[in-house]
């Protein structure tokens, strides 16, 4: 099976996650009132990033075709 890589932003840096590895994801609402995804790739080891969901699951559908 081919890895699955897909660019995100991280805190202005863009970081290379392994799709398979992520275990899942949600929306969260910062204090100014932007939506950021809070992504976990482990049980206890998440990351927030700035895509929204719909954006994450964009790149995962087009990453897979």
């Amino acid at each position: 099976m081919k890895t699955t890589i897909i660019k995100l932003n991280l805190a202005g840096t863009i970081v290379h996650v392994n799709a398979s590895k992520i275990m899942y994801y949600y929306p969260k609402q910062t204090d100014s009132g932007q939506i950021v995804t809070v992504m976990y790739l482990s049980k206890d080891w998440g990351i927030e990033v700035l895509e929204t969901p719909a954006e994450i699951d964009a790149l995962l559908n087009s990453s897979i075709l």
